[in-house]
């Protein structure tokens, strides 16, 4: 336990003409609470330093008159000098937290040690430990390959019962259920088993985490399984949704949209990494969206975690984009428990490993939204993800080119996770603004709406199109400024909008402006007077998403390419010829497109026979 030592401060006098030394001692000044039957001109006669009055303000004669104050003089001296004037004198004691510290030789309190648990430091959980260190009560789901309850540091009854999407099957409380160990590496993070002179220390240590199988001992799964653990773990109690796993190169996934809008309407945070496909890709999630992260249909029911290091640098590996990206956190050089070698693929029992990747940022998150959760029950998951993302420290202008040899200027959330900041965020909190308000501050006249956590600014146009000219709710300034700063607010879905120096028209969907290309145009017939106006930055605010597809139904082909595609819910789906034959679509025409458009369009999974 720290200690509050009060130093002593002493002046040491040489005095060279007597050949030795005097040692003064200047004594510190004490902290006093004293009432008065007066007002305080009374204690003049002590020359107090620090004046306050204690109950400023109060009418209750009881309290009226009470000040706090250092002064130089003992007890007994102001006794003696203030005399019929008190009602009574008192020391002003100090109270303080115990500060939390752990002796597990993972941890360090140095946040320059890479070596060491240096992620915990520089997102000031230790700090946060002092508020809270959680509550059992508080339920964290891995969706991942499972989690080893029998590690020597995630032994002691943190690790429920779960259940396993692969084998279907009910996984016991206290059974390794990990053939991979990716998700006992995401498991240590959160919440690892403090001061038994082993391993490393969880960020949230005080927690129960609910194992949910659904990636195989190849690290992959099916979106249909990892779709079922999420409504699984909302269905059994679940108050934070951990998912460091992330498919890319494909469209928009109905079947985990579906459940993740029903996790978040049962009051769910849930949390996913970003992915690591800088090499793959480019890592810009704004033209390859990876998914789970970017399946929240434009309201931001998912917190996506983007990677950085030591230096608060983005991470070589770690993806970005507006699109999808709120947070960073620690996630290069994270030690962490593991129950198999990646490289031998043999088991490690109550081993410990070095990861790098956006899984180790993810589960950070979750640890800081079980810390908000344990410390104020009636936090909602809106709350807490909105508690996560205005409390970060800002580190875009540390990351100047990190993001693919350009900024990462509004491409990395809104900064790093800071939990300590986020708690004094849940104790301040006064503004009465809440998720899907319509506001109009009353410094400015600007209108927002509130959504995702963010003020989105609103247009005249979109005023009078989505909002039917509601009348927004009067706010101060001061208000608004702890909500970030997001995009524009959109048209309603379904809407086709235009600037006026533009001939691009885009259709509004799933929080995404989806160009729409002149073969498309020319199928849906418009009327010009149906075209929404906007300026050029409400539309460069909005992130684009692929082209928009043909009219369902349709059958499309390349000019030159032999390969036919079918519009089936939104995506173009190769078939083969069998299939064609087979499903009668010989008959049906087909509308050719330019072979540069086809990598635009969303593709789905081949249809074949």
């Amino acid at each position: 336990m720290k200690r509050n030592i009060k130093s002593i401060i002493l002046s040491i006098i040489l005095a060279s003409q007597f050949g030795f030394a005097f040692v003064v001692y200047a004594a510190p000044l004490q902290q006093y609470v004293a009432q008065l039957n007066s007002d305080s001109k009374a204690l003049a006669s002590i020359r107090p330093q620090n004046l306050e009055e204690v109950f400023s303000g109060s009418e209750n004669a009881k309290l009226k008159n009470t000040f706090s104050f250092k002064s130089e003089y003992s007890f007994n001296e102001i006794l003696q000098k203030l005399g019929s004037s008190l009602i009574y004198l008192q020391q002003d004691h100090v109270f303080k937290t115990d500060a939390v510290v752990v002796n597990d030789p993972g941890f360090s309190t140095d946040g320059s040690n890479v070596d060491r648990e240096w992620g915990l430091i520089k997102a000031r959980f230790p700090e946060a430990w002092e508020k809270t260190q959680g509550s059992n009560s508080v339920v964290v789901a891995i969706i991942d390959t499972g989690v080893d309850a029998l590690h020597e540091d995630l032994s002691a009854g943190q690790i429920a019962s779960g259940y396993d999407f692969l084998n279907k099957t009910i996984i016991p409380f206290g059974m390794n259920s990990d053939d991979n160990g990716h998700g006992t590496l995401v498991a240590g993070v959160i919440a690892a088993t403090p001061n038994n002179f082993r391993g490393i220390a969880g960020a949230a240590f005080t927690v129960t985490l609910m194992p949910l199988k659904a990636l195989d001992n190849t690290g992959s799964g099916n979106s249909s399984d990892v779709a079922a653990a999420i409504v699984w773990a909302a269905d059994h109690g679940a108050n934070v949704i951990n998912m460091s796993l992330g498919g890319v190169g494909f469209a928009n996934d109905i079947v985990l949209s579906n459940a993740i809008s029903y996790a978040f309407k049962k009051n769910v945070v849930i949390v996913a990494a970003v992915g690591n496909d800088v090499a793959v890709t480019g890592g810009d999630l704004d033209v390859a969206p990876v998914f789970p992260v970017c399946n929240d249909n434009g309201e931001n029911m998912v917190i996506g975690v983007a990677a950085t290091d030591v230096y608060d640098f983005k991470a070589v590996f770690s993806n970005y984009g507006k699109s999808c990206v709120d947070v960073t956190a620690p996630g290069k050089r994270i030690l962490s428990t593991i129950n198999y070698d990646p490289n031998t693929k043999q088991p490690t029992p109550s081993a410990y490993a070095y990861a790098s990747g956006t899984s180790l940022a993810a589960p950070l998150v979750s640890a800081e939204a079980v810390l908000l959760k344990a410390f104020n029950a009636n936090l909602s998951n809106r709350d807490i993800r909105d508690r996560i993302i205005q409390s970060a420290t800002p580190i875009d202008s540390l990351n100047s080119n990190q993001c693919s040899s350009r900024s990462c200027d509004g491409l990395i959330g809104f900064g790093r996770i800071d939990v300590m900041n986020a708690l004094n965020q849940v104790i301040n909190r006064v503004s009465l603004i809440e998720e899907g308000d319509l506001v109009s501050v009353s410094e400015t006249g600007l209108i927002y709406y509130i959504s995702g956590g963010q003020r989105q600014r609103v247009s005249e146009s979109i005023l009078k199109q989505r909002f039917n000219n509601q009348t927004p709710k009067q706010v101060n300034e001061y208000e608004i400024a702890s909500f970030a700063s997001g995009p524009w607010a959109l048209p309603l879905t379904g809407s086709l909008v235009k600037t006026i120096n533009d001939p691009t028209v885009y259709y509004i969907s799933e929080g995404l402006k989806r160009p729409v290309t002149a073969s498309v145009y020319g199928q849906m017939k418009v009327d010009q007077n149906t075209i929404l106006f906007v300026t050029t930055e409400e539309l460069n605010s909005w992130v684009s998403g692929k082209f928009l597809a043909p009219i369902e139904g349709t059958l499309v082909k390349g000019n030159r390419l032999q390969t036919v595609y079918w519009v089936v819910d939104g995506s173009l789906h190769p078939i083969n010829y069998a299939f064609w034959k087979d499903r009668g679509l010989d008959i049906f025409p087909i509308l050719y497109v330019p072979e540069s458009d086809l990598p635009n369009y969303p593709i789905g999974g081949a249809y074949i026979r």
